[in-house]
């Protein structure tokens, strides 16, 4: 642990994590570093503290959860990672038809009903109130992802790469695209991101939900599956952009999480791997959407004008007059007016290539133009 800080991150992301789910990744233990063997025992032992409070929550709670019923028309927001999308997510959850996924429901889902009293504010002493990759506030009612929480509730999440950094593609190849993977892992991801959802809409009083989760942007099939009238919000950034934003991530999650030895290169080879197999999936999985219920948003589009940006959306996806929220919406651009986002410097000559030689998806599809080294300017970023 460097600082308090970090403390505060490892509690809030490796805490809660079902004992259930450690078990059934022992097969990957002579894959630690002996150095992390501490941070191992740690994530162990909130695994067993927060045992009693998940059996108490599924014997007080449970039947509550099962009888929540879910609106057949969830909006899904999905992009791949730094590409707007905790942006995006917070503007539409102005809008108080939707439920979200709340801070305190990812970071213990399975005790967050039953711990609802006391849990926010232990979290809120302990875990810091920015994110570590880019200080964009995190407080502990603010609409959170789902990939978090469930890689706390089974070992079929992608998210466990950060724990596993090494396995990061043959993980996202058999959990996100399922290639290979066993029925039962496909079934289980599908009922507990239910169950999961369930918590939300019960914890929020809201049977629509609004859920942002970049994984999602290879998942469609599973998406549609359970909901066949859900809406899709894609947004997209440029890949220099998305490049360098994409790799402080790892570096920032990694150093507070991982269990195994990485090095830079293993970051900039999972993350130029992903960005490729993520869009591919999507363009190809998107036909499967029926019309109506997709719209494609550019970041660039969405932060010159973001209201006429998500006027466009509420049109084009039938959603409840735009005017009811405007005020809501307004109200929050204006609070986050002096947000300063991370800089980074000018792109090498190296990395140019290396974008412009894999990531011919993000701009082919999206009509991204490709740069030259003397065209690279300051890079900023924002999830």
């Amino acid at each position: 642990m460097s600082d308090n800080h970090d403390f505060g991150y490892q509690l809030g992301l490796l805490s809660f994590i079902r004992t259930s789910t450690l078990l059934r990744l022992t097969h990957r233990l002579p894959t630690l570093s002996p150095r992390r063997l501490g941070r191992m025992l740690g994530i162990a032992l909130g695994g067993w503290i927060g045992a009693p409070l998940q059996a108490l929550q599924s014997v007080r709670h449970g039947s509550s959860i099962d009888a929540v019923q879910l609106d057949d028309e969830p909006v899904f927001l999905i992009g791949h990672w730094r590409s707007g999308t905790t942006h995006l997510h917070n503007l539409m959850s102005q809008d108080e038809q939707f439920g979200c996924l709340r801070m305190y429901e990812a970071l213990a889902p399975d005790c967050s009903v039953a711990s609802k009293r006391w849990l926010p504010r232990l979290f809120s002493r302990v875990v810091p109130q920015q994110r570590p990759m880019d200080n964009m506030s995190w407080p502990m009612d603010a609409p959170q992802e789902e990939e978090i929480p469930l890689a706390k509730m089974t070992p079929y999440s992608w998210y466990l790469q950060f724990l596993f950094p090494k396995q990061a593609i043959s993980t996202f190849e058999r959990y996100v695209l399922l290639e290979g993977a066993p029925q039962r892992a496909h079934a289980e991801l599908a009922r507990k991101y239910l169950r999961l959802l369930k918590i939300a809409a019960l914890r929020d009083g809201r049977s629509r939900l609004l859920l942002k989760n970049p994984v999602n942007t290879a998942r469609i099939p599973m998406l549609l599956e359970l909901f066949p009238k859900a809406k899709f919000v894609f947004i997209h950034r440029s890949p220099y952009e998305v490049f360098p934003s994409s790799i402080n991530l790892h570096r920032k999650i990694l150093a507070i999480t991982a269990l195994q030895e990485y090095s830079e290169a293993d970051i900039e080879a999972n993350v130029v791997e992903i960005y490729q197999r993520v869009m591919q999936r999507y363009i190809s999985d998107a036909e499967m959407i029926p019309d109506g219920q997709l719209i494609e948003i550019s970041y660039e589009q969405l932060t010159s004008d973001p209201l006429g940006t998500l006027g466009e959306v509420y049109e084009r996806l039938g959603l409840d007059e735009f005017d009811r929220v405007l005020p809501s919406i307004k109200e929050y651009i204006e609070s986050v007016a002096g947000y300063e986002r991370n800089s980074f410097s000018t792109l090498s000559e190296r990395k140019i290539e290396l974008i412009n030689r894999n990531w011919a998806v993000g701009f082919d599809h999206f009509g991204y133009d490709r740069r030259s080294v003397a065209q690279t300017p300051m890079l900023q970023s924002v999830s």
